[in-house]
């Protein structure tokens, strides 16, 4: 039987050298865990950007409210949808190359294939024709990322 008293007494405990080596490695491990968290926060680099657009089927507009910085034409995909008629649409902006399409109901989906500059808060698609209906729809190219449909009434 093991005395009470006795225990209290021995006051051995980890060698100093094996001490070291557990605060060594639990800190190695708590730093792996720490970094593994903290890298998920990052991204990819391939995340679709924030684009707000207004339409306006007075003017016949769908118009840049907010993009992100250096977000191009060339990155996004312009797919143009004619209802009860035909649609001109054209992108208007400052740094756009402009670019139009003339869809139908038979012709819809169109596309609108824009190249160079920034999309910035001010450029828009102007709609023209006989249409009932215009459905502008964005993607971001490298994610496939729908940002937005837009609809202008006729």
């Amino acid at each position: 039987m093991i005395k009470i008293g006795k225990m209290l007494k021995d006051k051995t405990g980890v060698s100093p050298i094996i001490a070291i080596i557990l605060m060594v490695a639990i800190t190695v491990v708590l730093a792996a865990t720490i970094y593994v968290w903290v890298s998920g926060f990052g991204g990819s680099g391939d995340q679709a950007p924030n684009l707000a657009c207004n339409a306006d089927s007075i003017t016949g507009k769908v118009t840049v409210a907010d993009a992100d910085k250096g977000l191009t034409w060339d990155k996004l995909n312009i797919s143009v949808t004619a209802t009860g008629g035909w649609a001109n649409v054209t992108i208007h902006g400052a740094t756009a190359t402009t670019d139009y399409v003339n869809v139908t109901a038979a012709t819809s989906p169109g596309y609108i294939t824009a190249s160079g500059g920034t999309v910035d808060a001010g450029d828009y698609f102007q709609a023209t024709g006989t249409y009932t209906k215009v459905d502008i729809t964005l993607r971001y190219n490298p994610t496939n990322t729908l940002l937005g449909t837009w609809t202008i009434y006729g």
